[in-house]
């Protein structure tokens, strides 16, 4: 009798471990089956703002040879804002419904749905230099752990902003060189504020020298990447968790800014500074709202202030963001925007189609109609170079593109975010001293890439797999009880 249990143990252990291990290589939602030869009806998850760029090429993409095996393609709205399309793409891919889709996603969250065996691995879709077409940061944000998940979509990307008539006024002969370096841009800005050349009038009272989006959110945190960027500082959270904020390249840019605030509210004219206190809680409205206003020399902001600049007559020009002088391998302008990723439930002829349609979208048709039609701009450089009919303007955000960067790649983003938001606020208020904020910075965000395990991508179906192996070993020890009973 022990001889037969023993048996029937042994068996039960073989029949658990050949269950687990189709989990194992079959991850949950994955089919393990390719496809009919059906031809595929794709769908396309992107936000209400990005809706009807999609919608206007899809004609476009079923008479191109890339659509020539797609029936048709329909767009679903994700919602208005990130949050919503993140929590809808969440559900979606908890319901693993998504068997013939492209999903678009925000550029920091390509860790969080790789990582979670979401969406495929596009490497073995790409040629070696496809990559080298779009913009640098974009590229970067699709990338975990050195391989592709994500391909480029359109791009938002940090600019310096500067007023053309108070540099001719004050600085004649003057050129972008000048404001190059965040040095030069001091000392450009101190120039005029101080009223070296002797211009300044009682009406240029409320006039600064430099506005960014430095307050406690998410707006400051790219900021703070931009600003360590531009001192050749790319790795301060890797993908893979290593933390490198605490250090003397880091240490020296934060040191630099915050001695551009005065320590309390007393003006920035006449004296060494050129960032206003009242501009430590400025997000992208009210540092516009100064520009706007003829109230600052210099601003970082987003692209679309471009627009609003014109509307308002100023006279005013572009150029990339500064970096520091000396700092090498620097970038100095951090990409928002958005990607594209393929399902890992979309498997076979949809999985081709779709990854068809994710190209289709990155080449010159679909990014010109992407600016044209929604105001995004495009992902693709070329079209920068040479831009639709009345899109010229794009043309002077050119000499920023090799210098995007994109935020850390990371399944913790938001929690890395939370704590350098915070500590970045508190550091350029004073409350904290460089070297506290950056030691404490560097703890919690160790902490946290620390502490949460990191899954392997392709096995989401890791946690059934253990189900599995337990269910099968109680019910098991459960018949051998019996049987030993009787």
């Amino acid at each position: 009798m022990i001889k037969n249990n023993r048996k029937a143990f042994v068996m039960l252990i073989s029949l658990s471990f050949l269950m687990t291990s189709a989990f194992f290589l079959f991850p949950v939602n994955v089919s393990s089956k390719p496809n009919s030869s059906v031809v595929p009806m794709l769908t396309v998850y992107v936000t209400d703002q990005q809706k009807p760029g999609v919608d206007a090429v899809i004609a476009g993409f079923l008479a191109d040879p890339l659509g020539a095996d797609v029936t048709a393609v329909t767009t679903v709205s994700t919602g208005t804002t990130a949050n919503d399309q993140l929590a809808f793409l969440q559900t979606l891919m908890a319901g693993g419904t998504a068997t013939a889709a492209v999903i678009g996603i925000d550029v920091v969250y390509t860790a969080l749905f790789a990582s979670n065996g979401w969406i495929i691995n596009l490497d073995s879709y790409v040629t070696p230099t496809e990559m080298n077409n779009f913009v640098a940061g974009l590229v970067d944000a699709g990338t975990w752990n050195n391989h592709l998940y994500a391909y480029p979509y359109f791009n938002n990307l940090g600019i310096l902003f500067y007023r053309k008539d108070l540099l001719d006024m004050h600085m004649p002969g003057w050129t972008e060189a000048d404001f190059a370096t965040w040095e030069g841009l001091k000392d450009t800005a101190n120039y005029i504020l101080n009223n070296d050349s002797g211009l300044l009038t009682a009406a240029d009272a409320d006039l600064v020298g430099y506005v960014g989006q430095l307050d406690a959110y998410e707006g400051g945190v790219v900021n703070f990447f931009e600003i360590i960027g531009s001192n050749g500082v790319l790795d301060a959270v890797t993908s893979a968790g290593d933390v490198n904020i605490d250090t003397q390249a880091v240490n020296d840019a934060m040191t630099f800014f915050q001695g551009l605030v005065p320590p309390q509210y007393t003006g920035v004219q006449g004296n060494d500074y050129i960032i206003p206190r009242y501009g430590l809680v400025y997000d992208e409205g009210s540092s516009v709202g100064k520009w706007l206003a003829n109230e600052s020399i210099f601003m970082r902001q987003w692209p679309f202030a471009y627009a609003l600049s014109e509307d308002n007559h100023m006279d005013f020009g572009l150029a990339p963001l500064p970096h520091f002088a000396g700092a090498s391998g620097y970038r100095t302008s951090c990409v928002g925007g958005a990607i594209l990723a393929v399902p890992t439930a979309t498997t076979g002829d949809a999985r081709t189609a779709a990854v068809n349609l994710i190209k289709y979208l990155g080449e010159t048709t679909a990014q010109e109609a992407e600016l044209t039609v929604t105001s995004n701009f495009p992902a693709l450089m070329s079209v920068y170079a040479s831009p639709p009919p009345g899109q010229e303007w794009i043309m002077n955000f050119t000499d920023q593109l090799p210098l995007t960067l994109s935020r850390p790649v990371h399944q913790d983003y938001p929690l890395i975010s939370n704590v350098i938001a915070n500590y970045f606020s508190n550091l350029m208020a004073g409350s904290k001293t460089v070297d506290t904020a950056l030691a404490e910075m560097q703890r919690d965000v160790e902490d946290i890439v620390t502490t949460t395990p990191v899954p392997e991508p392709g096995i989401p179906g890791y946690s059934i797999g253990i189900l599995v192996i337990t269910t099968v070993l109680t019910i098991g020890l459960i018949v051998l009880y019996k049987k030993r009973r009787n």
